[in-house]
């Protein structure tokens, strides 16, 4: 069953509960719990969520930096499928 961004598994009255996001953070809720909350399945209301460390790195450079990072990984990944894509033409699977 999925209810919003938490999926849920029974296994003797407890209910594990998990995220897709935020650190694929996991835990079990029993199901008294989950009543107390009217049944509503918001990750958050189960698993804490703690303040992000503040680095000292103001934002406006790490944005900066951070995106200069992802265009070099960007340019990297392109020479690396023309490399693939290659080879699998060698190979007589790519067209």
């Amino acid at each position: 069953m999925n209810a919003g961004n938490a999926r849920i598994g029974t296994e003797n009255a407890r209910v594990h509960l998990y995220t897709v996001c935020a650190y694929f953070r996991t835990m079990f809720a029993h199901s008294d719990d989950i009543r107390k909350h009217s049944y509503i399945l918001t990750p958050d209301r189960y698993i804490g969520t703690e303040a992000a460390e503040d680095d000292g790195e103001p934002f406006e450079n790490k944005m900066k930096r951070l995106t200069a990072t992802l265009r070099e990984q960007q340019k990297e990944a392109a020479k690396l499928d023309a490399v693939i894509a290659a080879n699998l033409k060698e190979l007589e699977y790519g067209g």
